[in-house]
């Protein structure tokens, strides 16, 4: 009775939690989620209590009995029960057996790859979608039962004509057959990058977030977001990239950097680094511009400025307790770089957005009515952001570009409109990033993380075996004489067409920064006004090709076409609303 003695008082709800995990871990690891809020509330004043009877039923503290052992089948001849937990050796070796050694990456730019593809047309908006594991935790290793790694980077497979370079996620489920022999069942998941336990914020940078800078200095948009189960590492990969993006070449004399963070919950905004009584407003003026009301923003001279601002951001995030993290986020933290020309005052933007984090059902039962509400909101957020990703890429097919995009529906795809919006007059680049704990125990939320991330990754479909009739209007198609040719007719403030676009052909035009058109009017003895009307008249012509109309054989439909069938529409009305009149 000397462990009883030395029990915290009853009082100390924060000791009793610590020594309840403490317990849970060395004694019934696979029962540890019994340790949440509802617990505490429940025995609060009587956690001695407790204790006692968990000594009794699973041992003295790192002595647990057999009793800690979750039954789940019968052994072969009514034999001893047993449950995943008692093969856990046996699971560890045959998910290393799964795991494939893998080669280093040989191809190493899908995000700027996918920016310039240009054979459907430029794509004006793409993304990128990723998924991470982390390692085991220290508290997690060597515990025994369901706690070791079943979640494992898979297989990397090359590009062909008909499918992108692809990595995959290996999720190897571990079961116990009716034999009572120790199985696994492997699922795969396809996207674009992978990265396994041994990868570090710095791989993630280089490969997905430094072409999303290189977006925002030359006056586009790029957007990194992580979502995942609460616990699974979704922070810590953003505040890694944030810190990377401290270290990196933002600062210049030539561009003025200045830092906004705001949380969304619900419907609820706040300002994570000037709090005032007046929330957020995130709205949309008459010209569709995205506007930010109360929201504070701060210039930033250098790299130590911006680290400040930061790590306030970070500590004024909204956090509580769930059954799978003590500090779980429960909001969506936002932080916007915003990178401005000092010349042209043009201004790029680049997101870092930690989504907060998702639970399921079964996670949240144990919730008071406040976190229940929290738990639907991000839930509802979650569902939209998905949707507008589909429906955004689904929109760049050729003939799709009638497909509504619903970024209204959440304030949180609302700010990120430009992603969204088809008729954007500016680039961007989205990077997803999935975070995944390689837990056993945790890996039917996992899956569900992984069944709601993988299909983002929308391929261009319902293309093959159609042959789609040239877009003749599309200047992402135009050779470098039509593209001369066209400045020539419409352009003739312009002073030197040639010199203006040197021997590039329309797809790269339509690819250059806002800025490069300013550069490029000047060199040729033109003005801001000129390089602007150029500018907004090719995004004119991009947006108006993306959202052409096509037949299901790929044939466009013109406006000549259109008119021809509202006409013929109105002789089919009026000669069936005259045989009627005839029958009367």
């Amino acid at each position: 009775m000397s462990e009883l003695a030395e029990l915290p008082p009853n009082d100390d709800s924060a000791a009793w939690k610590e020594k309840l995990l403490d317990y849970y871990r060395q004694n019934a690891p696979t029962k540890i989620r019994m340790v949440n809020d509802a617990m505490m509330t429940k025995y609060a004043g009587k956690y001695d209590s407790l204790y006692g009877n968990l000594i009794k039923k699973y041992g003295p503290l790192g002595q647990p009995t057999a009793a800690a052992a979750r039954p789940s089948i019968s052994a072969p001849g009514g034999g001893a029960k047993k449950s995943i937990g008692d093969f856990h050796s046996n699971f560890v070796t045959l998910v290393t057996k799964a795991t494939p050694s893998l080669p280093p990456r040989s191809y190493t730019s899908v995000v700027e790859g996918k920016a310039s593809d240009a054979s459907n047309g430029l794509e004006t908006s793409t993304f990128t979608v990723c998924a991470r594991v982390r390692p085991l935790l220290p508290p997690e290793e060597g515990q025994g039962g369901e706690m070791f790694a079943a979640v494992v980077a898979g297989d990397r497979v090359e590009e062909t004509k008909t499918s992108p370079y692809t990595e995959q996620m290996l999720l190897c489920t571990p079961k116990v057959s009716i034999m009572g022999k120790p199985k696994l069942e492997e699922s795969k998941f396809d996207f674009d990058y992978v990265f396994g336990a041994d990868s570090n914020n710095e791989d993630i940078y280089k490969l997905t977030c430094m072409p999303l800078l290189k977006r925002a200095l030359d006056g586009q948009v790029g957007v990194v977001f992580a979502y995942g189960q609460t616990g699974s590492g979704k922070t810590h990969t953003m505040n890694g990239i944030m810190d990377e993006l401290i270290g990196s070449n933002l600062f210049s004399n030539e561009t003025e950097v200045s830092f906004s963070f705001l949380e969304i919950l619900g419907s609820d905004i706040k300002d994570c680094l000037e709090p005032v009584d007046k929330p957020v407003a995130i709205g949309e003026a008459l010209d569709g511009r995205i506007l930010t009301r109360n929201l504070s923003n701060h210039v930033c001279a250098n790299p130590e400025a911006l680290s400040v601002l930061v790590e306030k951001a970070k500590s004024m995030r909204s956090t509580a307790a769930t059954s799978r993290n003590d500090t779980s986020s429960r909001s969506h933290g936002c932080g916007i770089l915003t990178i401005k020309d000092v010349e042209t005052e043009i201004e790029g933007k680049l997101y870092i957005i930690d989504l907060a984090g998702s639970e399921r059902a079964a996670d949240s039962k144990n919730h008071d009515k406040v976190r229940m509400a929290e738990t639907k909101a991000i839930n509802t957020s979650l569902s939209a952001l998905k949707e507008c990703i589909r429906a955004r890429t689904m929109a760049s097919q050729p003939g799709n570009g009638g497909i509504h995009v619903p970024y209204r529906r959440s304030k949180l795809t609302l700010l990120m409109k430009d992603v969204f919006d088809i008729g954007c007059t500016r680039l961007c680049s989205t990077v997803v990033i999935t975070a995944c704990s390689p837990l056993a125990m945790d890996i039917s939320h996992t899956a569900s993380t992984l069944k709601y991330s993988a299909p983002l990754r929308v391929a261009m479909q319902g293309l093959a075996g159609k042959k789609l009739q040239r877009d003749e209007l599309d200047p992402a198609l135009w050779s470098a004489d039509q593209t001369l040719e066209y400045l020539k007719k419409t352009h003739p403030n312009l002073p030197s067409p040639e010199t203006f676009l040197g021997s590039l052909p329309g797809v790269h035009l339509c690819a250059l920064p806002e800025k490069e058109f300013y550069t490029r009017t000047k060199n040729c003895g033109g003005t801001v006004e000129v390089a602007k009307e150029v500018y907004l008249a090719i995004w004119s012509l991009i947006s108006d090709a993306k959202t052409r109309k096509r037949r299901p054989d790929g044939s466009i439909i013109t406006a000549e076409d259109e008119e021809k069938e509202r006409l013929q529409l109105i002789k089919d009305k009026e000669e069936k609303a005259r045989v009627w009149a005839e029958r009367e």
